[in-house]
């Protein structure tokens, strides 16, 4: 499913402003009232990136759940860092404020958070190495990722199980893609309903090769954290 989005970088309040937020855990942020617009807090781990946004698109994990974050900016006095410029990694623990909303009827998430404090984790300088940026991009029939969404939902067939059940949601999948192109190591991070999860990983191994990364002149592996939605036919 195509998505359009809009991620505003430049910082329209102050952090002492952005303080003022409620702190909230991820639980009470995801059971939030659909017309709530208040200024949350959240704090926890930084976990599951999508590795081909330089927007930050990542889960913020505490100990009553996980809350999805679509963009990240850095909220904190003086700085005008991009979230690739920030250095997160997975493990690392956030703070962050931003305000509650919902995508497509049903993805909760925090759209455009602002970085508030951060403190990294054990492994930090290890992960940062390991998820260094390629020089370029891999692209999927010339485009960006945006095209290979667009081609999975096309060729999804919803299973017959989750339609009587009336079952739907987003799965998570996680590929590699490789040196020669190929798309391998396609396994489902975040799963909704069997049928589901198989029908993401049958869509996606289906993929023709893509053009690779490159990284320092050289073809490099790259991988991605794809969601695959399905939405009940009407």
């Amino acid at each position: 499913m195509k998505r359009l989005s809009v991620i505003i970088l430049a910082l329209a309040t102050t952090l002492p402003a952005m303080a003022q937020g409620v702190r909230k855990t991820a639980e009470e942020f995801n059971r939030m009232s659909r017309n709530d617009t208040s200024l949350v807090i959240l704090h926890g781990v930084m976990t599951r990136p999508r590795a081909n946004d330089q927007r930050g698109v990542f889960h913020l994990k505490d100990e009553t759940g996980e809350a999805y974050i679509y963009g990240l900016v850095d909220g904190r006095p003086g700085s005008d860092q991009s979230y690739v410029q920030m250095g997160i990694v997975p493990g690392d623990t956030l703070t962050i404020s931003g305000r509650r909303t919902v995508y497509d009827g049903r993805i909760i998430e925090m759209t455009g958070g602002h970085l508030l404090r951060k403190a990294d984790g054990p492994r930090h300088a290890e992960m940062l190495e390991s998820m260094k940026a390629p020089d370029k991009w891999p692209t999927f029939k010339g485009k960006d990722a945006n095209a290979f969404s667009s081609w999975v939902t096309a060729r999804l067939k919803y299973p017959a199980d989750a339609r009587s059940a009336h079952i739907d949601g987003t799965v998570i999948v996680k590929f590699v893609i490789g040196t020669n192109g190929g798309v391998q190591e396609v396994e489902v991070t975040k799963g909704v309903f069997p049928s589901l999860d198989a029908e993401a990983v049958r869509v996606i191994k289906s993929s023709p090769k893509w053009k690779p990364g490159i990284k320092d002149g050289k073809p490099v592996r790259v991988t991605y954290h794809h969601p695959v939605v399905f939405v009940l036919p009407e």
